[in-house]
């Protein structure tokens, strides 16, 4: 009799102090663990994203740079050079300035031109700012470190394009366009680009490209 009530006694303390005796039984059932889906590597985007503005602008008409021959010497190949009708390009925070294109009547082609993103003002006499000018966009663009720059250029044949309202005048044919020329620009880091190749459409129409046309954004 004592041996029994020492079990009670032992199952109540066991109770009190939550020993094996107060466990609760441990499920029979098994589930099978289903694969959790996968996060997309992409950045993320606000969904009210507002796009990147395109600009674009014409140049001047065209000036021929071919050298005199050279007595007894046949005629050199002919160039000729492009400036743009305004000094600078802006898309919000990003500037293109200083573009000018060259071609040559063998085919090749120089593309130059110097970006920046978040121009600092400063004594740089190549800066995009003019004297005095500090950046203000409407824009909150001060912690974005870099950008991809995105730029484009077209060469027309037949104008004259008023370089003003190109819209006012008859269109004229694009004979040359060039690959998206692509390229990261930091904050701070201004970067002058030189492209340079050749190009077939530049050979075969020559003498026909009177204007060209540089068309910029970024993302």
């Amino acid at each position: 009799m004592a041996q029994r009530t020492w079990k009670w006694v032992c199952a109540a303390v066991c109770l009190a102090a939550g020993g094996p005796a107060a466990r609760a039984e441990w499920p029979k059932h098994t589930a099978k663990p289903k694969p959790l889906p996968g996060v997309p590597g992409y950045d993320y985007r606000p969904s009210d994203t507002r796009p990147a503005p395109t600009v674009t602008a014409l140049s001047l008409e065209k000036v021929i740079l071919t050298p005199a021959p050279l007595p007894g010497q046949p005629l050199r190949k002919g160039t000729q050079m492009y400036q743009l009708s305004q000094p600078r390009l802006q898309a919000d925070h990003c500037f293109l300035s200083r573009a000018a294109v060259a071609f040559h009547e063998t085919g090749e082609f120089q593309i130059s031109f110097r970006a920046d993103q978040n121009p600092l003002p400063g004594d740089d006499p190549r800066s995009p700012l003019r004297p005095g000018e500090r950046l203000d966009t409407g824009l909150q663009t001060t912690q974005l470190k870099r950008n991809t720059f995105v730029v484009k250029v077209r060469g027309y044949a037949g104008a004259p394009i008023a370089p003003g309202r190109p819209n006012l005048v008859p269109g004229a044919p694009a004979v040359v366009e060039f690959p998206p020329m692509e390229f990261v620009v930091q904050r701070g880091e201004p970067a002058s680009k030189l492209f340079s190749g050749y190009s077939a459409a530049v050979e075969k129409y020559f003498p026909l490209i009177d204007r060209i046309e540089v068309e910029f954004t970024y993302k």
